[in-house]
């Protein structure tokens, strides 16, 4: 039976609508909690990311003073504030397909909090396949989302490698589920290279583990409102590289030079004049 494309519906005053496939992933992120997004980044780009994530852990290890440094604050295989290393993660975080359906999800203002490469080696444990919001420790709900964080898969994420595991609709309750409830509606999403997996930050969701012989990367970026804080100062990360801000001001504002706390009345003051 072929079914309609209008659905007939009654007792309904107010609906959602779409005009575009951005839209419906509005939708689906609004009432799941989640959705999956082509990032239009060519397959020539994401290739070349591998290396770049590479290149960036090597160095934050070398920084730290070696990598079981990282083991013992749960923190290995995590690459923190990529773009403070590797110029390609700029143009990750701000596609144009993530940035129009970040304006759509968010509103008009909006401010990237944190960017971390994501390494999933088949032979270690995996902090992130713990059930987790990417808003740790809330235990709150929110009428209107107010942090999304769109994870670019850099290698296909498929069931057997570890792809992410959603709980979907969690960021409607406050509470995480029982046990049961999450090994019933546990749900796994597969993703190809190239595509963001856009969460609710509130959403609980997990990683997989990867049966694999293959590392599986990927790059997440928590985005929010911009009454919430940055996990790292990116403006003062990027001074503390060398790295002048963008001439963009729409992307100076995502990267939060327009939101840092002023550094006194008067330059409180000149930042609404040159607003």
């Amino acid at each position: 039976m072929q079914i309609a494309e209008n659905h007939q519906v009654y007792g309904v005053t107010e609906r959602l609508s779409s005009a575009n496939p951005i839209d419906e992933a509005v939708v689906e992120l609004r009432i799941n909690g989640y959705t999956v997004l082509d990032s239009g980044l060519s397959t020539e780009f994401v290739d070349g990311l591998r290396a770049g994530l590479d290149r960036a852990y090597a160095g934050q290890i070398d920084e730290i003073g070696g990598e079981q440094v990282l083991h013992a604050m749960n923190d290995a295989d995590i690459v923190r504030c990529m773009l403070a290393y590797e110029p390609d993660f700029l143009k990750v975080a701000t596609a144009a397909p993530l940035m129009e359906f970040t304006r759509r999800a968010l509103g008009p203002e909006f401010v990237l909090m944190m960017q971390n490469g994501i390494i999933n080696r088949p032979d270690r444990e995996n902090y992130q396949a713990k059930w987790h919001r990417d808003l740790n420790y809330q235990h709150w709900t929110s009428s209107k989302t107010l942090a999304i964080n769109a994870l670019l898969c850099i290698d296909d994420f498929t069931l057997q490698n570890g792809a992410t595991y959603v709980l979907p609709g969690t960021q409607h309750v406050a509470e995480f589920p029982t046990d049961m409830f999450a090994r019933k509606f546990e749900k796994q999403i597969e993703a190809p290279a190239g595509s963001y997996l856009i969460l609710d930050a509130m959403l609980y969701h997990r990683a997989g583990i990867n049966e694999t012989n293959n590392v599986r990367r990927a790059v997440n970026h928590v985005i929010g409102l911009p009454f919430m804080a940055q996990q790292i100062d990116l403006p003062s990360a990027l001074a503390n590289k060398g790295i002048s801000p963008p001439e963009n001001p729409a992307i100076a504002k995502f990267l939060g030079y327009r939101w840092s706390p002023a550094h006194d009345v008067t330059d409180w003051r000149s930042r609404r004049v040159s607003k």
